[in-house]
């Protein structure tokens, strides 16, 4: 009896094993699934690497209340500026890569990791691209009491005396236009005083504490039409529908010049495949409705979207682009 018992035990020991054993690769089998169907299991934080007022802040706060219906979850957007994005890149990078801390940027987080190497940031390496929405061209926008409305003008005017531009900081998308337009192209240099995002360095022209200010467009078009900045050239290929009277820097001598800044949803590196699908189906959902597309082009903004691996191309021919004009322009900063 003893005998067939410790028999019976050590078959009922291995059958339970066996079980285990099974069960266990059943949840692995299921987990990309359950992935997918669980998320988001708690609120979404989304990090916004400019301060609040801004074309990327407007996305996040635009998207945010779409995304908590779709997502059935809320979704808080929560402003962390400085070093041009840099440093809610490096937030979102160390975040927990389950979905729940996205990150919304501009190209000038790629700009930073450029001319600043030792930033502790690689976002082809740290961060995975969910989604590009709604491309912003660039304004440059004058004091209202500048003696120059056109880029010609502007551009004379420049080498005669002395000119201060403000940009939403350094290393931004902004503020490379400028050093690659007048620098490079026109020869002539202004000084640059960077601002903690494009409301300030509005603000600063606005006030003609300084004579430029070089931002993103959307927070400049409800200054423009009131009169209190002079809108003197966009970078976008045609002119914005938002502010039909500024006319391109294409149209203003410099043929085939267009630079836009996307904003682009991220999530930490390693983060599940099927997290970042259902993320991407709702953001790309909300980028169509209707009410968010008319809203976005009012505003100035296009209303174009890229797909993941469209943005992740992207995302490295920034990194190509934005080297060599750094090292022509000899802009690193450590």
């Amino acid at each position: 009896m003893a005998i067939g018992a410790r028999r019976r035990g050590r078959h009922h020991g291995w059958t339970i094993a066996m079980l285990a054993l099974a069960g266990a690769a059943l949840l692995l089998a299921a987990s990309p699934g359950e992935a997918q169907t669980s998320y988001p299991s708690r609120p979404i934080r989304l990090i916004v690497g400019f301060p609040p007022g801004g074309g990327v802040d407007v996305i996040a706060r635009l998207f945010a209340d779409k995304l908590s219906v779709s997502l059935g979850q809320s979704v808080v957007v929560e402003n962390r500026p400085g070093a041009s994005g840099g440093i809610a890149g490096r937030q979102v990078a160390g975040a927990e890569p389950d979905g729940h801390t996205v990150l919304v940027n501009s190209n000038s987080m790629v700009v930073n990791q450029v001319m600043s190497p030792g930033s502790g940031l690689n976002v082809e390496r740290d961060l995975v691209p969910v989604l590009s929405v709604a491309p912003q061209s660039i304004i440059l926008a004058a004091a209202p009491d500048l003696p120059a409305a056109s880029l010609g003008e502007l551009i004379a005017l420049a080498r005669t005396r002395p000119l201060q531009y403000g940009s939403p900081g350094v290393g931004s998308v902004p503020h490379l236009l400028v050093e690659y337009l007048f620098t490079s192209l026109a020869n002539v240099q202004l000084e640059h005083v960077p601002y903690q995002g494009a409301a300030n360095a509005l603000t600063a022209a606005m006030t003609s504490q300084i004579q430029l200010a070089t931002v993103t467009t959307p927070p400049a078009v409800a200054l423009v039409k009131a009169g209190k900045v002079k809108g003197v050239v966009v970078t976008s290929v045609a002119r914005s529908s938002a502010l039909p009277e500024v006319p391109t820097v294409a149209e203003s001598g410099y043929p085939g010049f267009v630079i836009n800044v996307w904003s682009g949803f991220f999530m930490p590196a390693n983060t599940p495949k099927a997290v970042v699908e259902r993320f991407h189906a709702a953001a790309l959902e909300v980028a169509n409705l209707p009410d968010i597309r008319g809203k976005l082009t009012s505003l100035g903004f296009d209303t174009t979207t890229t797909s993941t691996e469209q943005f992740g191309r992207e995302v490295s021919e920034e990194v190509k682009r934005w080297t060599d004009v750094v090292q022509k322009a000899k802009l690193r900063t450590q």
